[in-house]
């Protein structure tokens, strides 16, 4: 007769059940499981930048990754909190908006789906809707094949050292999910109520005198959503280029750069529109096109607002540190302040918090309204400029042509990420062994009398950037020689050890 196979764990446990102290009873709590660092996921490290998570679709951001940090997300913020999810038009955001959300309820927040939205719209629901924290799914410039997210407070601006935080419980610390009991709702939002509330909210502050023209490249992205909804409404004929929304941008890149404008700038002279303005894939950036088809310099347009503003209000204009230095000239003659702080608009949108604004800017064409809202809105800023064109009655050109111009460049030198900020602290001992005037805000810039040098590391790739401006041409290209030269030399004595 054969014997009956008793399987050995379960019947020495059983054994040893009746030996075992009872356990206290557990409290109830709403958090279930505590995941540590998993294997394999340094190469993820790229990916977490200064102000935001950007990566290539399906090769560094996939699902899987997105739903981690919608979890690490929840886990920073606290289980019950409310939070916004907006995305831009690109292919894969919708895929990854829903993996976000997803981890995002399994901490116990109460998301909500903005869907396609430009991030400013994003912004304003968050802050206007009384949400706790906001996401927006992104990869603003970037190719078609990246995307990520970004992170906002509760007023809509962005996340500063807390994305630090962010990263660090993504790969460090306790990721914390939720009981199934105790898991976050997730809702849908209704995006053209929220666009309408949006639309509505600007034009109820806003008045343009007389009939005006513009022309609008959305870039096939988000921007298309509100800004010729806006214009339409005050009255404005509109011209259009790449208004179709597509995530792959066919029209042109997602970066308004000047050499990527060339169909705005036949539309506005073709149109005889008053200006052109460019936005980029997610709607955070404007660059203008005066009605001659010029591109307009990022800081005449915000001198061109900001003095504006001015002969209603004494105030303080914040630039970040490499605009040109014709805004103290022009802004201190026109009775206003100016404040410099570092690169990113994140920080800008902290200045503007914490010294108050009329007006800020960015020299990469992020632009402030701070008398609506403390983070940057390109379609906005449009407005504002139709505002002053259509009272002034002055083309443009003219306006633009009365602010001088002063010979400034800017390089891109590569160098590694491991050894970037060693680097530029060299050139900061050399010229303080040199006795020069710095402002170490943000880099290294060195100030003269007649203009200025300036290197910084990138935030979001390997390379440093150089900047130079001076009063005469010779004076800057000398300025430039001098500083890449340093830079050089800083790298080589830094690879001889």
């Amino acid at each position: 007769m054969e014997r009956p196979v008793v399987p050995l764990l379960p019947c020495c446990l059983a054994a040893l059940l009746p030996f075992r102290c009872p356990l206290p009873a557990a409290p109830k709590q709403i958090y279930l499981r505590r995941d540590y660092r998993p294997v394999g996921m340094n190469h993820l490290e790229k990916i977490f930048r200064a102000y935001d998570i950007r990566g290539i679709v399906n090769e560094d951001l996939t699902p899987e990754v997105m739903a981690r940090i919608g979890i690490s997300f929840g886990t920073f913020l606290g289980s019950g909190k409310r939070v916004f999810v907006g995305r831009d038009g690109r292919t894969s955001s919708p895929m990854l908006e829903r993996a976000l959300l997803s981890g995002l309820a399994s901490t116990g927040c109460r998301a909500t789906a903005g869907g396609l939205l430009p991030i400013p719209t994003s912004n304003f629901a968050t802050m206007y809707r009384k949400f706790d924290a906001g996401a927006f799914i992104t990869a603003s410039h970037n190719p078609p094949e990246y995307n990520g997210v970004r992170f906002r407070h509760s007023d809509g601006t962005g996340f500063t050292f807390e994305n630090e935080q962010v990263k660090d419980t993504f790969f460090r610390s306790e990721l914390r999910k939720a009981r199934w009991d105790a898991l976050g709702d997730i809702e849908q939002a209704d995006g053209p109520e929220i666009i309408d509330q949006y639309v509505e909210f600007v034009l109820d502050r806003t008045r343009m005198e007389g009939p005006l023209k513009v022309a609008l490249d959305p870039g096939n992205g988000a921007s298309v959503l509100t800004a010729p909804a806006i214009f339409r409404k005050l009255g404005a004929g509109v011209e259009m280029v790449n208004e179709r929304l597509d995530g792959r941008f066919p029209g042109r890149s997602p970066h308004p750069h000047e050499k990527n404008l060339g169909d705005l700038q036949e539309l506005v002279r073709r149109s005889g529109a008053a200006f052109g303005a460019a936005y980029d894939g997610d709607g955070d950036r404007a660059v203008f096109v005066d009605e001659k088809g010029r591109v307009a310099q990022v800081e005449k347009v915000g001198i061109i607002i900001s003095k504006w503003m001015l002969e209603k209000q004494k105030g303080r204009i914040i630039v970040n540190v490499p605009c040109s230095m014709i805004v103290e000239d022009e802004i201190e003659r026109a009775g206003g302040t100016v404040l410099r702080v570092r690169v990113g608009d994140v920080f800008i949108s902290e200045a503007i918090k914490e010294h108050g604004a009329l007006f800020a800017m960015e020299i990469s064409a992020h632009y402030f309204v701070p008398t609506f809202w403390s983070f940057d809105d390109p379609v906005l800023t449009s407005v504002k400029l139709a505002e002053i064109l259509a009272a002034r009655k002055v083309p443009l050109s003219k306006l633009l042509d009365e602010i001088p111009s002063y010979p400034m460049v800017e390089k891109e030198l590569r160098c590694p990420d491991e050894v970037k900020f060693s680097v530029v602290d060299r050139l900061v001992e050399h010229h303080r062994r040199k006795g020069d005037r710095l402002d170490l805000t943000d880099g290294l810039k060195v100030i003269y009398e007649d203009g200025w040098g300036m290197v910084r590391p990138s935030n979001t790739q390997p390379m440093v950037r150089l900047f130079a401006e001076a009063r005469t041409r010779q004076r800057m290209e000398q300025i430039a020689a001098a500083m890449e030269l340093e830079f050089k030399q800083a790298m080589e004595e830094r690879s001889a050890g």
